[in-house]
């Protein structure tokens, strides 16, 4: 099927805001999705660091650090599509659970394929001056729920977001901002306030502000 690349537009604040309104009632379902993410990637670091060690603090061993990164992608990738999902699923008025989050496994092979794609596409970008590499952190920020949402094979999907966020990519970009500082300082007291801005993030930049860039409307 052939997606057409929509003529979008929002506001930084006001989607934040609503944002902000749409994670009452939602926030433990959120907050135990990304705790299982977390405790999937301690796991699979640990069992895939005995056979690539890892180095020390002095001295860390960067190639096995990557290596283990993009390995740890098969059990990762499925994780967080389903914590992404969450968001669109509240959007559409569908139930939210924590348990979705193994729902995806049986589209491991695309999800892993698009994250080493896209980890290396950015870290190429960031190599050639760091420009070309937030350009692309940002362009395919949307990879992930195309690939689950519209069944789209990899690189369509890549393309459909890249294409979708180029028309606004400084807002998308400033959104993407925004959480992220709003994330990094809730942290600090504890972390006791990711209690509200992880779900804050996931059902804005994909509660809100997926349906608006892909589906013109919210």
């Amino acid at each position: 099927m052939k997606y057409e690349i929509r003529d979008y537009d929002f506001d930084i604040i006001e989607m934040v805001k609503a944002g902000w309104e749409r994670i009452n009632g939602v926030k433990t379902q959120f907050i135990a999705g990304f705790a299982i993410y977390i405790a999937a990637a301690i796991i699979v670091q640990l069992t895939l660091g005995l056979v690539f060690p890892q180095g020390t603090t002095e001295a860390p061993n960067f190639l096995n650090q990557q290596i283990v990164g993009i390995l740890s992608y098969p059990v990762l990738m499925p994780i967080m599509a389903g914590i992404i999902m969450m968001a669109i699923q509240q959007y559409r008025g569908e139930t939210v659970d924590f348990k979705s989050v193994f729902n995806y496994f049986y589209m491991t092979g695309k999800l892993a394929l698009a994250g080493v794609i896209i980890y290396v596409l950015t870290v190429i970008g960031f190599l050639l001056f760091i420009i070309p590499g937030i350009y692309v952190s940002v362009a395919y920020a949307f990879t992930i729920p195309l690939i689950i949402d519209k069944n789209m094979d990899v690189w369509e999907a890549m393309e459909l977001s890249r294409k979708t966020v180029t028309k606004h990519w400084f807002k998308v970009a400033g959104l993407m901002g925004l959480l992220s500082i709003i994330v990094f300082i809730s942290a600090i007291p504890l972390g006791i306030g990711l209690v509200w801005t992880i779900p804050l993030m996931f059902v804005t930049l994909y509660g809100l502000a997926y349906p608006v860039m892909f589906e013109g409307e919210v």
